[in-house]
């Protein structure tokens, strides 16, 4: 007797918001008990023996944000992140797409900035959805709810029994082919909903709502980021520092190591460090191909442990296609600062036979230190020729590599400006 395959469970968890009620901060990637909010809700899903793999969606503004995050992280369900869309429906959609090809037999949908989320909620959850197609996590409402009329004055409606209220959260969770096929409608239809759930309702089918946890709350204003702490932290312990002979402040230095090569073909502009060079050739690649700046971004991300250009901008995103190579070293330099690291210096080198490139190097170094917001003084650039040996003697491509000193800054104080 041959046994059932097991259920692949998968969830879509949606970060793919701006924070315009976060009074200017970026709530997913803000930092709490010394995490990145997001990374506590990714921490359960990576950790529950229910989920195989797991769909990201962020802005896209935060893609390369989260793709640091993950390798940081070492998280390893995680299938893809991707760009979501103006709305919560959007997102959950592009979400869903990632996993088409593989057709899971459910999948659970949770918000990224609920990172109370519990083992229990998630299997409370699947067992309920067994049941009837569909469950959604919420609680019971404690206050009584008044409905006022919607013409702006204030006046009370009616008020609706209690008993009868539940506030909704997530994770909800749904046979992906039906959940799948309601957003199919729901775009063939044109609604317009405040979660999954809404749109099986307005095909008939069945929701059940399972109790889950008042504990388990969203963050959405700064009010909840609060909140949020304390119950990761009620209590900081401060316990007495001993006293050593240890110097006051020792900062953390690391070194980085860039290289790359690019090819040389016609029909493409000549582009290093961000200027465009007048010649009959440029460099071929899926954005720019600015070698320059693409050293330099591999050798920052080598000195903050943090992979290579690849793994934030891979060649078969369109995102990046024909993308400015100073774009790209932008979203690096913020990388960097988010981990509190400083460039004490650069040092980096590009090989060509030709054309003769000492002339723009100042601008190169002027627009590279615009980027990265450090004194051009900090950053050295060199061109040389391979005297006509290997395949840059021959013009057939460039060759650059960089060498890079980052020190943390935490601490410095006045000495940052003067490394």
């Amino acid at each position: 007797m041959t046994a059932n395959p097991p259920e692949k469970i998968v969830a879509v968890i949606v970060a793919a918001g701006r924070s315009t009620r976060m009074a200017g901060l970026d709530k997913q990637f803000t930092l709490v008990a010394d995490r990145p909010l997001l990374a506590h809700t990714i921490a359960v899903f990576e950790a529950s023996p229910l989920i195989s793999e797991y769909i990201l969606v962020l802005n896209e503004d935060n893609l390369m944000r989260g793709r640091a995050l993950a390798y940081e992280m070492g998280w390893r369900k995680l299938k893809k992140a991707v760009s979501g869309g103006a709305r919560r429906q959007d997102s959950v959609w592009a979400g869903l797409q990632a996993f088409e090809s593989d057709k899971p037999d459910w999948v659970l949908i949770h918000d990224g900035a609920r990172p109370f989320v519990t083992p229990e909620i998630l299997e409370n959850g699947l067992t309920a959805a067994r049941a009837y197609g569909a469950a959604v996590a919420a609680v019971p409402v404690k206050d009584t709810i008044k409905l006022v009329l919607a013409d702006g004055s204030g006046l009370v409606e009616s008020t609706p029994p209690r008993e009868r209220l539940w506030s909704i959260q997530t994770p909800q969770i749904f046979r992906y082919s039906e959940i799948f096929e309601a957003h199919r409608e729901a775009i063939a239809r044109n609604l317009d909903v405040t979660d999954d759930a809404m749109m099986l309702e307005e095909l008939g089918r069945p929701v059940r709502v399972y109790q889950a946890s008042y504990t388990n709350l969203k963050v959405t204003t700064p009010e909840d980021l609060t909140i949020a702490r304390q119950l990761f932290d009620p209590q900081p312990v401060q316990t007495p520092q001993p006293v050593t002979n240890t110097p006051a402040f020792i900062p953390e230095m690391r070194i980085g190591q860039g290289y790359d090569v690019h090819r040389l073909v016609a029909g493409r502009p000549l582009i290093l460090g961000g200027v465009q060079i007048p010649f009959e050739l440029g460099l071929d690649g899926h954005s720019d191909a600015d070698v320059l700046t693409h050293v330099i971004i591999n050798a920052l991300l080598g000195a903050a442990g943090l992979g290579d250009i690849g793994r934030y901008f891979p060649p078969t995103d369109p995102i990046y296609k024909d993308i400015s190579s100073l774009k790209m070293l932008e979203h690096v330099g913020n990388l960097l600062t988010e981990r509190h690291w400083t460039i004490a210096n650069l040092d980096a080198t590009v090989a060509a036979q030709r054309p003769k490139l000492a002339r723009y190097i100042p601008e190169m170094k002027d627009k590279l230190a615009a980027v990265l917001q450090i004194d051009p003084a900090r950053i050295n650039v060199k061109a040389t020729t391979t005297e006509e040996l290997g395949f840059v003697g021959r013009q057939e491509g460039m060759e650059g590599q960089a060498v890079v000193l980052l020190v943390k800054d935490e601490g410095l104080g006045n000495l940052k400006s003067n490394i």
